[in-house]
Parts: structure tokens; C-alpha cells; sequence
């Protein structure tokens, strides 16, 4: 929600308007189910939408640099795919140097440190641009003045940061009437967007009738529905969909649980029209928000029955591994919030347990190697100055997500660590010939075995022995919580 998308849309339509270059938007999670190369899909984008006659036209054009490229959701890129596609945008920068490229990513998702690349982040909206925010949203005097003051009160204060955001400042702005207090949850928040977007839709006409929706459903049916496809659609990745899958999807709810009577077309209509939770663009459906979808999704889990909760946390444990997907916080806030219990015992604490069962007892190269399989490394160099340092940068998956969102250890220790030791000039001096030669930004791990014995030689091992005590600790602090929480319930059932 820090405007990623609203950005790469803005500077398409100012090269437009500025008339700098010929902007192409390419949403990067449609090449997960394209068979070609990254090359044959722009090819085919340019050639469908008749912006060059020919292929051979074209050609010439990207040779001018007649294009500007904008790259949205690196993130959503699939991990199995992510480093193909790395490679077929590298390469099409080198063979295509005169456009420009743009790529937009979650932090987190792996591109960060391609130093061809500059990176930039989103800022935070600051106090001053939350009051100027909040007066070009809000054209009513008083209504604009109440709500700033909402925002400045001393009791918001530690809740200011989170306003900082622009999706869920506008959010707050649009769910004022209804609810004009500061929830101190997030879940709230989402739950009053839901609540005003049903309200506001559902008011009374002048002749004192209430708005009826189509499908005849109550409040509760659609927060029901949206529930379980949140989660389904979640569980397969998907956040933007077609009407057949959107369609497909909402049968298969209204076929397997009981006491839902609608027609497709009647509930899609009322979704976007209606209520307006769903919104269609171009030829796909989506929420205003995926953090809306991911709501919904976290409501679904926390009101499962506790013997359904392993099965279903199973499935975004399966989908999460095979996205390479960007940093999940908000999903896994929601359900801490909504699930806390059931998001541990089913979700952390499972992945935790298996990291720490393959590492713990392995000892130097064996323990490398294993450590390495979690963090899918590889060796990054940049330049500061006339000096080259040698980093160990890491794949964003499941693993190194929850690490650190839960706070669990620190990867700099580790990524930092050829450069903080003597493992760096060693490792320079082995291969400068050959992998490390002055140009190359970074390389495949695993290393060779001398290589991998210059790291376990400086002490490495050490660093991974530490981080196997925190993920035990960890483990061992949250069934602590759990067991004391289950105590406290218990005394309270029987008091």
C-alpha cells in the first residue's frame, strides 16, 4: 500500500504526456504461466497492440531505445521462475541499452542488489504530508478538520506510524463517518473499510426503500463468501482474476456450502457494484487492495474449526513456498491478530521446527551445505570507491520471510560476514582469474570446496551455530506462550 503501482501507472502516463518515450507496462506475474522467453512476450504484447507495424520495425525501434520498460511486481514472480526471468532482463538490457527500465518489487524479493540497476524505496507519507494528504481527499471543511484532529491526538500517536501508509490513511479517511476512531488493530481497520463500503452502498432512496442487492444476500453471506475466496484464491497464488476463474471459483462455493442460493453474475455484480469490494480493470477482477484479499483470507482461518486450521495453514505453507513472494507481513499480522494461537502452533512453528531439525547436529562443510539449501545464496559483489567488497546475498522464500518478521536473527552477520572477516581476500585471491573477475556483479552458489573451506576456516560455522540457539529459542519461547495461554483459558472455564 506505499503506491509502488500508482507510481509505475504515474510515470506511464507522464512519458505520454511528455512525449519522452514509448512506455510498455508489463506485469511481470503473467510471464509465470507464459512458456516463452521474457523477449517473445514483449514482442507479442507490442505486435497485439499495433504499436509497430512489424516484428522488423519493432526491432529497430528497441535498437533506438524508442521504449521506455516498466517492470511491475518482481515479487509476484513465481521462485522456480524468478531467476530465468533475472537473466532474460538482463539480457534484454544489454542487447537493448538505449531504452530505459524500471522495475518495480516488495522489498525483499531478491532484485535489491543488481547493481545495474539503482534502488529506491517508497518513502513513508511524513506528518506534514499526512495533513496535506488528508486535505486533497477530503473536500468537506468540517468533516476535513475532524479528521486531522482525530489523526494528531496525543492517543494516536503510536498508532501515526502506521497512518503513515497512503493505502490504509485513505482507507481510514473513507471508513471515518462510519467509524471515527483509531482502531488499535489492524484487522479493524479492514473490517470498518468493509463495513462502510456495505453501508455506504446500501443506503435508503428518496422514496425511503432500502438499496437491494441482487443475489437478496445479507451482510454476513458476503463477508462469508468473500472469506473463502480470499483463501482460495490466496492458497493459489492468484490476486488478480479472470471472470473464469473469478466465476469458477464462486461456483464452487455456492456448490459445496450449504445454504447459498445466487447467481454468479448477480453475486459479481453486486461485489462490484453494490458494495464495491471488487473492482475490474481492463479484462481482470481484484480487490481495491491485495491487503484487502489478505484480510478476508486471515478471517476465514480464525473462524475455521480447530481440527480444519493444520490443513489449511498447510496450503499457504505450499503456496508461499512456490511464490518467491515479496515480504508477506501484512497476511501474517492479520492472522496473528485474528489466529494467534493456530497461526503459531500450525505455521511458525512447523517451519521453524524443520529448519532447525535439518541443521542442528551438522557440523562444518554438512552444515554449510544445509544452511545454504534454506537461503538459496549467492556471492554478490559491489564496488564502494576503488574497493570491491564481497557480500552473500540470499533468495527471498518462506524461510528467510519469517526469519525475519518474526525477528528471529539477523542475515547481515552472515551476508556481511566474507567482508567483515579475512574470508574476502582469500576468496578474491583464490578466483580472480576466473568467476571473480572485476566485472561480474554475482554467481551461483553452492562454492567450490575450496571456497566453502575458506568460509568454514574464518568461521562461519560459528554464525550459523548461533542462529540454529535463536530458532530454538524461538521454538521454545512462542509453545511456552502457547501452553500459558491454554492455562489461562482453562482456569478461566473453570473459575
Amino acid at each position: 500500500g506505499s503506491g509502488k503501482t500508482t507510481l509505475v501507472k504515474y510515470i506511464f502516463l507522464s512519458s505520454i504526456r511528455q512525449k519522452y518515450k514509448i512506455p510498455l507496462l508489463i506485469e511481470l506475474r503473467h510471464l509465470n504461466d507464459f512458456s516463452g522467453k521474457l523477449i517473445d512476450f514483449i514482442f507479442e504484447k507490442l505486435l497485439t497492440n499495433e504499436i509497430k507495424p512489424s516484428r522488423e520495425t519493432l526491432e529497430r525501434a528497441l535498437k533506438n531505445g524508442a521504449f521506455l520498460f516498466l517492470f511491475d511486481g518482481y515479487d509476484e514472480i513465481f521462485s522456480k521462475s524468478k531467476q530465468k526471468i533475472e537473466i532474460e532482463i538482463d539480457n534484454l538490457v544489454d542487447k537493448y541499452p538505449n531504452n530505459k527500465y524500471l522495475i518495480s518489487t516488495r522489498p525483499g524479493a531478491g532484485i535489491e542488489g543488481v547493481s545495474r540497476f539503482h534502488s529506491f524505496e517508497v518513502q513513508d507519507l511524513s506528518d506534514t504530508e499526512i495533513v496535506d494528504f488528508i486535505d486533497l481527499l477530503v473536500d468537506n471543511e468540517e468533516r476535513c478538520s475532524q479528521i486531522k484532529a482525530n489523526v494528531k491526538d496525543v492517543e494516536a500517536s503510536e498508532y501515526r506510524a502506521y497512518l503513515k501508509n497512503p493505502l490504509l490513511l485513505s482507507m481510514f479517511i473513507l471508513a471515518f463517518e462510519s467509524h471515527p476512531e483509531i482502531p488499535n488493530k489492524r484487522s479493524a481497520f479492514y473490517k470498518n473499510v468493509f463495513d462502510t463500503l456495505y453501508s455506504k452502498h446500501d443506503g435508503v432512496t428518496k422514496g425511503s426503500f432500502p438499496r437491494e442487492k441482487k443475489t437478496k444476500l445479507k451482510r454476513e453471506d458476503f463477508e462469508e463468501i468473500l472469506c473463502m475466496f480470499s483463501f482460495l484464491s490466496i492458497a493459489e497464488g492468484q490476486y488478480a482474476f479472470t471472470e473464469e476463474y473469478f466465476s469458477s471459483k464462486l461456483k464452487i462455493i455456492k456448490n459445496k456450502i450449504r445454504g447459498f442460493d445466487y447467481e454468479i453474475e448477480d453475486l459479481i455484480f453486486d461485489f462490484r457494484t453494490s458494495i464495491s469490494i471488487i473492482i475490474k480493470e481492463g479484462f481482470e477482477y481484484k480487490f481495491p487492495h491485495r491487503s484487502m484479499q489478505e484480510y478476508f483470507a486471515s478471517l476465514f482461518l480464525s473462524k475455521l474449526p480447530s481440527n480444519k486450521k493444520e490443513k489449511a495453514y498447510q496450503r499457504l505453507h505450499q503456496v508461499f513456498n512456490k511464490l518467491s513472494q515479496d515480504r508477506s507481513f501484512n497476511f501474517w499480522e492479520l492472522c496473528k491478530e485474528l489466529d494467534f494461537d493456530s497461526y503459531l502452533k500450525h505455521f511458525v512453528i512447523p517451519e521453524l521446527t524443520s529448519a532447525l531439525e535439518k541443521l542442528k547436529g551438522k557440523k562444518d562443510e554438512n552444515l554449510l551445505d544445509e544452511y545454504f539449501k534454506f537461503w538459496q545464496p549467492v556471492f554478490h559483489i559491489y564496488h564502494s570507491k576503488s574497493k570491491r567488497n564481497l557480500i552473500i546475498a540470499r533468495q527471498s522464500n518462506l524461510f528467510s520471510t519469517l526469519i525475519d518478521y518474526e525477528g528471529i536473527y539477523n542475515f547481515r552477520d552472515f551476508s556481511n560476514f566474507p567482508t567483515n572477516s579475512n574470508a574476502q581476500y582469500e576468496i578474491l585471491k583464490h578466483d580472480s582469474s576466473k568467476k571473480l573477475d572485476k566485472n561480474l556483479h554475482d554467481f551461483d552458489l553452492p562454492f567450490n570446496k575450496e571456497i566453502k573451506e575458506i568460509l568454514i576456516r574464518n568461521g562461519i560455522c560459528n554464525v550459523i551455530e548461533n542462529y540454529i540457539a535463536n530458532i530454538e529459542q524461538k521454538i521454545d519461547d512462542y509453545k511456552t506462550l502457547i501452553g500459558q495461554r491454554e492455562d489461562d483459558l482453562n482456569e478461566l472455564l473453570d473459575s
